[in-house]
């Protein structure tokens, strides 16, 4: 592995990744999503792109990866180089000593439940039993996760699953260490822990190529910043940022205020002492728990990562049934996940619709509501395509648009993380749609910076099991950063891709 923790990025030696006027565009696609992408990517260089949801950063680590070719069969035109080589020259096996991708969902690269065990049969069976054990001692120590080795993934933090991951990518000693979307789901402690394992990937020579939506939080790491937009990158000069931040400060930004329906005094929700735990042998989730919520109304609970925030939404959807105290719904209650593709069930986004209208005995003008829906939150996108193949953040804005199509009457939105996979400028609008909207809603959010999206619910903070109500509630403003995104030419993007 690399040592060096000081570098120029001068040209003088090869780029790590080195991306020549890339075209790409998917089977039965009229339209090419990557148009003349540009991009060299030096080792120990963090570089950071960032973009609309919607708007081509998977399909741009999908290319330079392979798997846009080899999984998806689309089509490339331009070259991709790791470590000056061709992609298409080179055998799978050094694509991955080369490259490695650190996904947005972290589960999906372990194989054993402890995290030590996982790690040390990878590193094994890469390099032999004698230098697999110093690799993985190597990497364990700089990632500074040598407490976290007896435990179990689903034991772990956001955060220190991140940490994880990012170690076990770097047993294979890649060039390029790609991050995508790696402070989605986070609470503020577990970013801490994503940006130290950047400072550690950097310092062991590493190029990193990071994906983000909550960019400002990863600025001041990055050498290089990029926008995708229209399907080629724009660099971004750190003195032009500088001096857009400073221009949008003192014009700001207002939360969305004001609601599409009266809010009225009657609870269509009541929870009262509810106490849950998932078995005997454990500690409580949930303890003495109460919380009520009004026809029209909006209610935020914020906590950290594993504080029980999702759990509380199934107990109050009936998915989970309390161990004591009670659950009254006065009103029909939709749960929205927080792995929001989890919502789905049809081929399409048409049938999506049609389907849910049908379960709830509405005809067609539940359909046409629901697509009107969809153009409303800002996604535009074919009505045959498969929902799955969405961005995160249009797969969210469909699952709102097609929960609250087949809203008739009173009906409260359980929404888990709706923010995630959004751009700040997307959650601006997001916000600002639901309070045009006007139904009743409970969200859940793990990170301080979304409050100020919605000033006018009612948050509570989960902790220890039960709900405490926060007032005049501190933290980072979101509303300067979708200023940024607006000056950055970050905004919604309607078509389709991901």
């Amino acid at each position: 592995m690399h040592g060096s923790t000081t570098f120029s990025f001068t040209g003088t030696e090869a780029p790590s990744l080195e991306v020549v006027d890339l075209w790409f565009k998917y089977p039965r696609s009229s339209g090419w999503v990557l148009r003349g992408v540009n991009l060299r990517l030096y080792p120990g260089e963090v570089a950071l792109v960032i973009g609309a949801s919607g708007s081509g950063k998977t399909t741009l680590l999908r290319a330079i990866t392979g798997v846009g070719v080899w999984i998806y069969g689309g089509e490339l035109r331009g070259r991709v180089l790791l470590g000056g080589a061709p992609l298409e020259e080179l055998p799978l096996d050094k694509i991955r000593r080369s490259i490695q991708v650190v996904n947005q969902n972290p589960y999906t690269h372990f194989i054993e439940h402890v995290v030590g065990y996982d790690l040390l049969s990878t590193a094994v069976q890469l390099y032999g039993e004698k230098l697999g054990r110093r690799v993985f001692a190597r990497v364990t120590t700089a990632l500074k996760i040598e407490g976290l080795l007896g435990r179990r993934f689903f034991e772990l933090s956001g955060g220190q699953l991140r940490r994880v991951a990012v170690a076990k990518a770097l047993l294979w000693d890649p060039e390029v260490l790609v991050l995508d979307e790696p402070l989605m789901w986070l609470d503020d402690e577990g970013v801490a822990d994503v940006v130290e394992a950047i400072h550690v990937a950097r310092s062991l020579g590493k190029a990193v190529l990071i994906f983000e939506h909550r960019f400002m939080r990863l600025l001041h790491l990055a050498d290089s910043i990029y926008v995708l937009r229209e399907g080629a990158l724009h660099r971004v000069e750190h003195d032009l940022l500088k001096k857009l931040q400073r221009s949008v400060r003192p014009r700001g930004s207002h939360p969305p205020e004001g609601s599409g329906s009266r809010t009225t005094d009657r609870p269509l929700l009541l929870a009262e002492d509810v106490w849950f735990r998932y078995d005997r042998r454990e500690d409580w989730v949930l303890r003495s728990l109460s919380l009520e919520v009004s026809e029209g109304t909006t209610t935020v609970v914020y906590g950290g990562n594993g504080s029980g925030k999702s759990t509380l939404l199934k107990v109050i959807s009936g998915y989970l049934k309390p161990n004591r105290g009670r659950v009254e719904l006065r009103s029909r209650a939709v749960y929205v996940p927080q792995n929001i593709y989890l919502f789905f069930t049809e081929e399409s986004v048409l049938k999506e619709f049609e389907v849910v209208c049908r379960s709830r005995n509405l005809g067609r003008q539940c359909v046409e509501r629901g697509m009107d829906y969809l153009r409303y939150l800002g996604v535009g996108v074919d009505l045959e395509e498969s929902p799955f193949n969405l961005s995160w953040g249009q797969a969210v804005r469909l699952a709102v648009a097609v929960a609250t199509a087949a809203s008739v009457g009173p009906t409260v939105l359980l929404l888990d993380e709706p923010f995630t996979g959004l751009t700040y400028l997307e959650r601006l609008q997001l916000a600002t749609s639901l309070a045009k909207l006007g139904g009743t809603y409970v969200i859940t959010t793990s990170n301080e910076e979304t409050l100020a999206l919605v000033s006018s619910a009612k948050v509570f903070k989960l902790a220890g099991g039960t709900l405490e109500e926060l007032r005049g509630i501190p933290g980072r403003d979101p509303l300067e950063a979708a200023e940024l995104c607006k000056a950055l030419g970050i905004g919604v993007n309607h078509g389709v891709g991901s």
